[in-house]
């Protein structure tokens, strides 16, 4: 009996162990899938990782230097249409026409309203001489010399605010037409005949002379390898045999706020009669080799001493480190210290961020 009770104690010590290691495995899955994570999403520079690189490629447009937005400066229906896409124009000249009924009638009121305040002056003015003539006579009273006075100058403001309302409406009655502010070539036109417009809608483009520039989109990242003055080599998908040499002349101060990318302008050097608008190019960027750290302005934040500092990531949670700051470009700022190469930097998403929060790229 004491072996046989052995037994079964042994059999029902290993059955308690096998459940409660079991439960303990259960368990330890189970909290395990309880995890989620709660970290916040950000954009990061990593300090020194371009190092070396000295050109970069990138794809944009030939544009005019100088376009015009073509717009009427009244609201109405179109009725002519004197130029296309491609046409080039002289300044003055007529690009379309819109009804000009209503307007017209307003000229021919305010016509009417300026000939009948003249009326009123000049009979108020009469009037007035001759109370003037009669108070020295001692005929009239000087309160009846001073209402006489009084009608004259009230004719008078009629009449100028009628002269007014007739200029307003010659002006209105001359905005039908939209005719060219420059010489130069139309390169877009978006209205047709029977088309209504609305007052300052851009109608059209108007490119004024002959000066072709490239235009690229740059990501922020690549916005302190650039300055105003830095050179391009410009090369034209349709023209393979050609190349361009340029100097960025324009560094947009602000992203477009869709794609995040700063536009760029480049001034082209002697560039061949064959380059047209609206080519497609290629951009080789010499870019600026320096030694000093630069970071996008959208990483600067201020600690609570109000100064300077950046949010970097370690152990995969944001640290707000002290930076001192140099020059201030555009779209970039020079740290003088404070980072050091290897650093993640936060560029977006800092308003959220704090001392120890956890993030993730």
């Amino acid at each position: 009996m004491c072996v046989k009770e052995r037994i079964m104690n042994r059999s029902v010590l290993g059955l308690t162990t096998a459940l409660l290691m079991s439960a303990l495995v259960i368990g330890g899955c189970g909290s395990n899938q309880e995890e989620h994570d709660t970290s916040l999403k950000v954009r990061t520079i990593t300090i020194g990782e371009e190092a070396g690189t000295t050109s970069a490629g990138y794809s944009g447009t030939i544009h005019n230097k100088t376009e015009t937005t073509l717009a009427f400066q009244v609201g109405g229906r179109i009725i002519n249409k004197f130029v296309s896409v491609g046409s080039p124009v002289q300044a003055g000249q007529v690009i379309a026409q819109i009804n000009g009924a209503d307007t017209a009638s307003q000229v021919q009121n305010a016509q009417g309203a300026v000939t009948a305040a003249q009326s009123a002056y000049e009979l108020a003015n009469t009037n007035a001489e001759r109370f003037r003539t009669l108070y020295e006579q001692n005929a009239v009273s000087k309160l009846q010399l001073d209402q006489a006075e009084n009608q004259l100058n009230a004719a008078k403001a009629q009449l100028q605010q009628a002269q007014a309302g007739l200029n307003l409406s010659s002006n209105q009655n001359s905005y039908t037409t939209l005719v060219a502010p420059d010489s130069g070539l139309i390169t877009a036109l978006n209205l047709e005949v029977g088309q209504v417009v609305s007052a300052g809608q851009p109608v059209g483009t108007l490119a004024a002379g002959h000066e072709p520039e490239a235009v690229i989109s740059l990501p922020e990242q690549e916005m302190s390898k650039i300055r105003i003055g830095s050179t391009a080599t410009i090369s034209f998908w349709a023209l393979p045999d050609v190349k361009v040499q340029g100097i960025i002349r324009e560094i947009s101060p602000v992203p477009d706020p869709i794609a995040r990318t700063y536009t760029v302008k480049i001034a082209l050097q002697n560039p061949p009669k064959e380059v047209q608008l609206g080519m497609t190019i290629n951009a080789v960027i010499n870019q600026v080799e320096t030694t000093d750290i630069s970071i996008p302005l959208t990483a600067l934040v201020k600690d609570k001493q109000g100064n300077n500092a950046v949010y970097i990531i370690r152990d995969k949670k944001a640290h707000l480190v002290p930076i001192q700051t140099g020059d201030f470009g555009n779209n970039s700022v020079i740290v003088k210290s404070g980072l050091a190469k290897g650093d993640i930097v936060i560029t977006a998403g800092t308003q959220q961020l704090q001392e120890g929060t956890a993030v993730h790229e």
